[in-house]
């Protein structure tokens, strides 16, 4: 039950730092948000089994969708967190996760982008290369690195008390 209360704690955490964006300072791109609430995603990860951290997100996602999020952007975000969510989980302790999460979430969201936001957005296929350009790879690149960053820290600081807060 403790285990649960405390995920429930960053699933609170993640939804809040969700909703405070910081908009993508590109013209044209300002529906491109930024966001810190996937570092308290990938800091649950050294808190609790994957599956947990996946739970985790699955509730952050109901909780989006309850609140008015717009489900197709909730979809896009739920799949750049996964992208982001495990392989972090499994390179946290190794120095490569600086190359390899930001890389893998950024070609999982340019991949899915380029199949699905024709369908789902209506964005001309021929403006596709600039707003992958422009827009999808500075947007998840910037976006992995500043979580990336965050948890890194906090997990830096919360590292003493972790097996006390994860049972």
């Amino acid at each position: 039950m403790k285990r649960l209360a405390r995920l429930a704690i960053f699933v609170a955490l993640a939804f809040v730092f969700f909703k405070l964006e910081i908009p993508y300072p590109v013209p044209n791109y300002e529906f491109l948000k930024l966001d810190l609430g996937e570092a308290f995603l990938l800091l649950g990860t050294w808190l609790f089994p994957l599956e947990d951290s996946l739970m985790a997100l699955t509730v952050w996602a109901f909780l989006g969708y309850l609140t008015g999020s717009n489900p197709v952007g909730m979809l896009f975000k739920v799949v750049c967190i996964l992208a982001t969510l495990i392989p972090y989980h499994y390179l946290k302790g190794s120095k490569s996760k600086w190359i390899l999460v930001p890389a893998i979430r950024t070609g999982v969201m340019v991949l899915f982008n380029w199949v699905f936001t024709p369908m789902l957005w209506g964005l001309p296929t021929h403006m596709l290369p600039a707003y992958i350009l422009i827009g999808v790879i500075p947007v998840n690149l910037l976006q992995a690195y500043l979580n990336l960053a965050v948890a890194e820290m906090s997990a830096k600081y919360l590292r003493s008390h972790i097996k006390n807060i994860a049972t």
